[in-house]
């Protein structure tokens, strides 16, 4: 008899927690593709540091190479 009473009550907790995973499912992925965009940021950045730097290697040898 009891049962019949906590049935419903067992049945919202276990649809309360279905929401929060999906919401936390959802905040995660939206995180996921901030952190993603910030990365493919930061590696181009690096990318166009390591040509400057290189062009500025190479500037660097041609002028040791005129003294």
């Amino acid at each position: 008899m009891i049962q019949l009473f906590l049935m419903p009550l067992i049945m919202v907790g276990q649809n309360l927690q279905g929401q929060y995973s999906e919401i936390r499912a959802e905040v995660d992925y939206e995180v996921n593709l901030k952190a993603e965009i910030e990365i493919e940021t930061i590696l181009l950045h690096l990318e166009n540091q390591t040509k400057l730097i290189l062009e500025i290697s190479k500037r660097m040898e041609k002028q040791e190479k005129k003294n």
